[in-house]
């Protein structure tokens, strides 16, 4: 986040110091008219005489013509960061963890995809607040345990997938046993458990993310059926 004066010192993109400067440009020629005009409807473009009074006037205009471009940079980042984000969970969208993962392949990691088990019966027993809650609670435990180089989204409904760049398969396989082993959830006076089902797979960093994924969900369908809290690896991971 820069202020217009740290701005003023070194605009970093070529259009970005076009416009500025073009703002500059304008406020002294307009400076220097007005002057002119004002004084004898005449216009001299004598610049020498009006130095002080163009810097006072055209710095100004600059500056405040720089925070307004700052400003809207800034909501511009936040409007696509929005536009990302999975409204209830504050994870990211299908889509986006798609484009986000795909950039960080060129190097080994960990794919895991959770699902909480039992989120229907939950809903039933309680009310569908209920599964939001356990939802929330998962994304909240997720952004404890990840750091900010690895990539959490929610792909579809209960489902969340993350992508850990650079972690080996057994480490991996040990943060997916912890997440596995589930959350208390409170809404209203009452406190339930839920646990969470993954499937694990190891990217190296050749095969596509459209299979990784495919392995990943066939990993947590298979760990569905073996029970809750259940952690299972992809068939490729266990061959090798």
């Amino acid at each position: 986040m820069h202020s217009p004066i740290v701005s003023l010192l070194g605009p970093k993109d070529r259009l970005g110091w076009v416009l500025r400067y073009s703002v500059l440009a304008l406020g002294v020629v307009g400076t220097v008219f007005a002057h002119d005009v004002l004084t004898d409807h005449a216009f001299h473009g004598v610049m020498g005489q009006y130095l002080g009074t163009m810097v006072m006037i055209g710095l100004p205009l600059y500056a405040v013509a720089t925070g307004i471009m700052t400003d809207m940079g800034r909501l511009r980042v936040q409007l696509i960061k929005a536009s990302e984000t999975d409204q209830m969970t504050g994870l990211l969208q299908r889509q986006a963890f798609l484009r986000h993962t795909e950039r960080k392949l060129v190097q080994t990691g960990v794919l895991m995809m959770l699902d909480i088990d039992g989120l229907g019966q939950i809903n039933a027993k309680h009310d569908h607040h209920a599964g939001d809650l356990c939802l929330m609670a998962l994304a909240i435990r997720l952004r404890e345990m990840t750091q900010t180089t690895d990539v959490v989204g929610r792909i579809d409904g209960a489902t969340i997938a993350v992508y850990l760049p650079g972690t080996p398969l057994d480490a991996g396989r040990e943060i997916a046993e912890r997440l596995a082993q589930g959350l208390l959830v409170t809404t209203g006076q009452t406190r339930f458990e839920v646990t969470v089902s993954v499937g694990v797979v190891l990217a190296d960093g050749q095969t596509t993310l459209s299979k990784l994924m495919q392995r990943a969900e066939a990993a947590l369908l298979r760990a569905k059926m073996q029970g809750r809290a259940q952690v299972m690896l992809s068939e490729d991971a266990m061959a090798a």
